[in-house]
C-alpha cells in the first residue's frame, strides 16, 4: 500500500515553478565556488585569475568557440567581460597582473582595427607558459566534474545541459536585441 500512495503523490506532485528553476541555477553556482577553490588551490591564482586563464586556454587549446576570438586567439576585453563567471569588475588589472608575471601568462595587444574594434579596445591572448600553468587547473577541473556527476543517469545530465544552453541561449538573445525581461508585464 505505501508503493501506491507513492505512485499517487508522484501523479499529482506540483510542476518546478520557473523561479525554482533560475533560483537553483544560483544555488548551485554559490556551492560550486567551494569546489573550485579545492581546484585553483596551490596554484598561486585567484579563482577570477583562474577563470580568466581557462577561458582563455580554451579558446587557444581546446578549440572553444562560444567566446569570439581572431585567428591568432586573441579575445577583446569586452568579449571576456561577458563570458567570465567570476567577477569580471576588476578584468583589466587582473589581465595586466598576469601580463606583468615572470614569465608572462597573457599577451596584451591593441585592437584590431580591422575586425571593427574601437581604437582603444584590447585584445589578450594565452601565452605558452599561462598555457603551462593552466593546465593542470583545467584537468582538476575536469576530474572535480566527473566526481560531482558520477551516478547521475545520462538523461538527467542531458536535460540539465539543454536546460542551461537554452537559458543562455535566450538571455543572450534578449541583451542582443535590448529586450526588456519581462519583468513589466
Amino acid at each position: 500500500m505505501v508503493y501506491a500512495a507513492a505512485v499517487r503523490q508522484r501523479q499529482f506532485a506540483p510542476a518546478i515553478a520557473p523561479t525554482d528553476t533560475v533560483s537553483s541555477i544560483f544555488a548551485a553556482r554559490r556551492d560550486l565556488l567551494a569546489a573550485v577553490k579545492v581546484v585553483v588551490a596551490g596554484s598561486g591564482l585567484t579563482v577570477e585569475e583562474a577563470d580568466l586563464l581557462v577561458s582563455l586556454f580554451g579558446v587557444r587549446k581546446l578549440g572553444w568557440d562560444d567566446l569570439e576570438h581572431d585567428r591568432e586567439g586573441f579575445v577583446a576585453f569586452s568579449q571576456l567581460e561577458r563570458f567570465l563567471v567570476h567577477n569580471a569588475s576588476l578584468l583589466s588589472r587582473r589581465i595586466r597582473k598576469l601580463a606583468s608575471a615572470k614569465p608572462p601568462l597573457v599577451q596584451v595587444a591593441d585592437a584590431d582595427l580591422a575586425l571593427g574594434q574601437h581604437f582603444n579596445s584590447k585584445r589578450v591572448r594565452i601565452t605558452k607558459e599561462g598555457a603551462k600553468r593552466t593546465e593542470p587547473i583545467w584537468n582538476r577541473f575536469q576530474k572535480m566534474s566527473t566526481n560531482l556527476m558520477e551516478g547521475i543517469p545520462l538523461r538527467l545530465l542531458n536535460a540539465h545541459h539543454q536546460v542551461n544552453t537554452e537559458i543562455s541561449t535566450r538571455v543572450r538573445a534578449r541583451q542582443q536585441s535590448a529586450k526588456v525581461f519581462s519583468v513589466n508585464a
